[in-house]
C-alpha cells in the first residue's frame, strides 16, 4: 500500500522560496506564489505547496520528502535526477515536465495533466496514477514496481525497454502506445486493448 506524506498539523508560512544556509526547508506552507528562483539541489521535507507557479525553473537534483503539491504549475520544469518520497501531486500542471532519471517512491499523481512529460530512466516503486493525462509522454528504460494506474490517458506514450509485468492498463486509454513484444510480457490489459496491441505487433486476427 502506498504510504501517505507525513505532514505536521501546524506549518510555518513562507512568502518566498530562497536558498537557506543548509539548502533545506522543513515544515513550510507555501501558497499563491510566483516563484522565480532556481531550486536545484534543495531538499523540501514536510512541505505543502498550494497554487505555486514554478515558472520553468531548474529543480534538478532536488529532494521532496513528505510533501503535497496542490494546483501547482510545474510545466516544463527541470526535475531531472530528483528524489520523491511520499509525495502527492494533485490537480497540477505537469505538461512537459522532465523527471528523467528520478527516483519516486510512494508517489501519487492524481487528476494532473502530464502531457509530453519525460520519465525516461526513472525508478518508480509503489506509486499511483489516478485520472491523469500522460499523452505523448516518455517512459523509456524505466524500472517500475508495485505501480497502480487508474483511469489515465496514455495515448501515444512510449515504454521502450521498460518491463511492464503486472502493470494493469485495463481501465486506461493506451491508444497508440509505443513498445515492443519484450515489454508486453506479463502486462494486464482489457480484451479490446489486447486486440489493439496485437495489431501494433503486426499480428493479424481473423474473425
Amino acid at each position: 500500500m502506498r504510504k501517505q506524506p507525513r505532514i505536521m498539523s501546524v506549518l510555518d508560512e513562507a512568502a518566498e522560496l530562497k536558498r537557506g544556509q543548509f539548502h533545506q526547508m522543513f515544515d513550510l506552507q507555501i501558497k499563491d506564489l510566483e516563484n522565480h528562483e532556481d531550486l536545484d539541489e534543495l531538499e523540501f521535507n514536510g512541505c505543502v505547496f498550494e497554487k505555486v507557479n514554478f515558472n520553468q525553473c531548474d529543480f534538478s537534483h532536488a529532494a521532496l520528502i513528505d510533501c503535497v503539491l496542490d494546483h501547482c504549475d510545474l510545466s516544463n520544469v527541470d526535475l531531472t535526477k530528483s528524489c520523491f518520497r511520499r509525495v502527492v501531486f494533485q490537480q497540477c500542471n505537469l505538461v512537459g515536465v522532465d523527471v528523467s532519471q528520478c527516483v519516486m517512491e510512494d508517489v501519487l499523481i492524481e487528476r494532473c495533466n502530464a502531457r509530453l512529460s519525460n520519465f525516461s530512466g526513472a525508478q518508480m516503486k509503489n506509486c499511483e496514477w489516478k485520472e491523469s493525462r500522460f499523452d505523448e509522454a516518455s517512459f523509456n528504460e524505466c524500472r517500475i514496481k508495485d505501480h497502480t494506474i487508474k483511469e489515465c490517458s496514455l495515448i501515444a506514450s512510449e515504454f521502450h525497454h521498460t518491463p511492464l509485468k503486472q502493470l494493469d492498463f485495463s481501465n486506461s486509454n493506451i491508444e497508440g502506445i509505443a513498445l515492443s513484444a519484450t515489454e508486453l510480457k506479463g502486462v494486464i490489459v482489457s480484451p479490446y486493448q489486447a486486440v489493439s496491441l496485437a495489431k501494433l505487433l503486426g499480428i493479424v486476427i481473423k474473425d
